[in-house]
């Protein structure tokens, strides 16, 4: 049964000496990145001064797209 475990461990091994082109990394961090900038402008609180009915301004800061950001950039960098 060690043999066994031992061989499946060695085959996984076997996957980590395959590289990942360059291109593919690339290609995925400028999605990550165009992805986050078009956040950046579609997720804009609007303008308070201009009295839009049902959109008070509640924060200042986009919390959950800054934690995304982080997530997805971490992962990234794996």
């Amino acid at each position: 049964e060690m043999n066994k475990y031992r061989s499946w461990c060695s085959l996984l091994f076997g996957y980590d000496w395959v590289g990942i082109p360059l291109v593919y990394t690339q290609v995925v961090t400028l999605a990550v990145y165009t992805f986050f900038f078009a956040c950046l402008i579609g997720r804009q609180f609007l303008d308070t001064d201009q009295g839009y009915q049902g959109h008070d301004l509640d924060i200042y800061i986009p919390i959950f797209t800054l934690l995304q950001f982080f997530f997805y950039a971490g992962w990234l960098k794996v």
